[in-house]
């Protein structure tokens, strides 16, 4: 399930600024309103997402709709042209994959053992690098045979493959046991006391807002840049990008699960570091061969963030009654970094050119440094044992 949810928790993600750059030919400020409408829609519901995915005994069952909904609005993609329409359609995608990051965590969590997360987590998102990978490939080729309109189908497929996986999960193996059942009507009360009265946990939902602002909108742009120099073969090459990136993050994630038991906050350190590396460096080249190169630089980063996130928000709330619904802030704070990213980053370019851009994004990550070392505690002992 992780395999076939890769692709489409984010919609079509950067194959979307390909298609509306090549085939609508809209500008770069209308391209990031429509991906940032995804991303608003996910800030609004990944929270109640997690809230619902805490409440309900069928853990399956919050995927399977998403799927289905997702699925179905990629069915009429192809057939939008105006604004408006393709910015409802991107909110609908939004509020589906809301569902994604809380419910996959949760079965996660349902399926390991005590203190057995951090190697569930980091073999999971494995396996989600490795689906970006076969559906980066998958969408690119047919993009590529199909004047792009082809990646609304493969998003439908995936749908469909991942409605599958999860009707093959048995509901027994994750239903929560019954002292569970037992405590929620007891601690119904303590929702904002116990989450957003937390001071390591709304830092670390900072952090994450800026490293996803600062990270959002590369690749996007890169696109775009790719676009223009290679109208013809630009989903192919976009495709590869996605699977540079990918293929990193999947040694990168088993890594930091191996790694993260000492430290989270020297990972969470590197992943900035190389965030900021890689937006200067985009700077002092728009040839394809180079740029490609870099997202090895991608998957590094964004590889061991997304993965140690993770893990951070459960030594913290995994213990509560409230995880899902911490999965979802941070799910929340991911999207409203990105939606803000995309949405910022595309009016600087407009203004003042792709290379300002990707320098405003880096400043971004370095600033961060500071955030972190000085505001977030340590967290990894809270999962070591005695």
């Amino acid at each position: 399930m992780n395999f076939f949810a890769a692709d489409i928790s984010d919609g079509v993600g950067p194959f979307l600024a390909v298609y509306l750059a090549s085939n609508l030919h809209w500008q770069p400020g209308a391209i990031g309103m429509a991906i940032a409408a995804t991303q608003l829609s996910m800030v609004v519901g990944q929270s109640p997402a997690g809230f619902v995915v805490d409440r309900t005994r069928r853990k399956r069952i919050p995927i399977i709709i998403a799927s289905l909904v997702v699925g179905t609005t990629a069915l009429f993609w192809p057939f939008l042209r105006s604004l408006p329409v393709v910015l409802f359609c991107q909110v609908v995608l939004g509020l589906a994959a809301s569902f994604y990051i809380p419910t996959l965590v949760a079965l996660a969590s349902a399926l390991s053992g005590k203190g057995d997360f951090d190697r569930t987590i980091s073999k999971n998102q494995s396996y989600n690098h490795a689906g970006n990978v076969a559906s980066a490939v998958l969408t690119g080729v047919v993009a590529r045979f199909t004047n792009n309109a082809g990646i609304f189908y493969c998003m439908m497929g995936f749908a469909v493959c991942c409605t599958i996986s999860a009707l093959c999960i048995a509901s027994k193996d994750v239903a929560p046991p019954a002292s569970e059942r037992q405590k929620e009507g007891e601690e119904k009360k303590s929702l904002f006391r116990e989450v957003l009265c937390n001071k390591a946990f709304l830092m670390f939902l900072l952090l994450t807002v800026v490293f996803y602002f600062s990270n959002g909108a590369m690749l996007p742009l890169v696109a775009q840049e790719i676009a223009k120099a290679e109208p013809q073969s630009s989903t192919l090459y976009l495709a590869a990008c996605i699977i540079i990136a990918q293929l990193v993050m999947v040694p990168t994630v088993y890594v930091c699960g191996k790694l993260a038991g000492k430290g989270r906050k020297k990972l969470l350190a590197v992943a900035f570091l190389l965030l900021a590396a890689r937006g200067i460096l985009y700077t002092t080249t728009d040839a394809v061969v180079p740029l490609l190169c870099l997202q090895v630089l991608d998957g590094m980063a964004a590889g061991t963030f997304s993965v140690v996130a993770i893990m951070v928000v459960n030594d913290l709330m995994g213990d509560s009654d409230r995880a899902s619904f911490a999965q979802g802030l941070l799910a929340a704070a991911l999207s409203l970094g990105s939606m803000l990213s995309n949405l910022v980053a595309g009016f600087i370019v407009d203004a003042a050119g792709f290379k300002i851009g990707f320098v405003a994004l880096s400043g971004l990550a370095i600033g961060a440094q500071v955030l972190l070392w000085k505001g977030m505690p340590e967290t990894a002992k809270a999962t070591e044992p005695g």
